[in-house]
């Protein structure tokens, strides 16, 4: 059973934050709510479950799509954390007051600022933005030599255009981002893509409820929690699935009923 409790953040509160921190509260808040959906997706995509060749391919493209989406978002969260609480007056004032968990997840994430990030490359490149004509060249080019089949190289189309995919795409572009990590292998790129994304997720959440916590400290004294909900039937997320080919029949973006 999962008991769910309401923390009250009464609007009367907040507005005695300044500026300064009452948006960085709600934008790690924010990163912290995108960051917990994406990663429960791309969780629940990792579960082993199609049997069908195709679909075990084409879902793994998908589980790619998503991770990519969870890099961005995630760098995006560093970048907040780099220009507006580390290089502002609010870190000079708030790291003090953070707590020992949140201050240790801050040194983790601190260390990915130093260097350039295969983050940084995954969302400047690929996730966010669209790698340049002589970037997917180059892709391209990687994609044509590497050892894959002929399967690789196609798109799989139903009536209904929300089950086509266009895998050739996903092919080329994991070479890329394989390449631009310095890696020559698509696989283990992936690999360690995956192996960095649960660390850094749970540091950039830790830290966003280290702050909240130092901001209710300030401004707000003791905060209740009160139980509000208690969900019996919550799946495991181990049990679940997100398979691309889907019915569609009761939704049918092509405009017409599915053959």
């Amino acid at each position: 059973m999962l008991k769910i409790a309401r923390v009250a953040l009464p609007k009367e509160q907040l507005q005695k934050l300044t500026v300064a921190e009452r948006s960085l509260f709600l934008l790690l808040g924010h990163a912290s709510n995108q960051i917990n959906t994406l990663w429960k997706l791309v969780i629940v995509l990792t579960n082993d479950g199609a049997k069908d060749s195709v679909e075990q391919k084409v879902s793994a493209a998908q589980t790619q799509i998503f991770v990519r989406l969870l890099i961005g978002i995630m760098r995006e969260a560093l970048k907040l954390i780099e220009k507006r609480f580390l290089a502002s007056p609010l870190g000079k004032e708030y790291v003090p007051r953070l707590s020992p968990q949140a201050t240790e997840a801050l040194g983790r994430l601190k260390k990915r600022f130093s260097a350039r990030d295969k983050f940084v490359v995954i969302r400047d490149n690929f996730a966010f933005h669209h790698p340049t004509p002589d970037d997917m060249e180059a892709a391209f080019q990687l994609a044509v030599k590497s050892e894959g089949d002929d399967t690789d190289w196609c798109m799989y189309v139903q009536d209904a255009l929300l089950n086509s995919f266009f895998f050739v795409s996903d092919h080329v572009l994991v070479h890329g981002m394989a390449n631009a990590m310095g890696e020559t292998d698509v696989n283990e790129a992936h690999r360690k893509l995956l192996g960095d994304i649960a660390p850094i997720a749970n540091d950039l959440s830790t830290f966003a409820f280290g702050f909240a916590e130092a901001i209710f400290r300030k401004y707000f004294g003791e905060l209740n929690a009160t139980l509000v909900a208690e969900i019996k039937d919550a799946p495991n997320i181990e049990d679940l699935r997100l398979p691309w080919f889907v019915d569609t029949t009761s939704f049918s973006p092509t405009g017409g009923a599915d053959k």
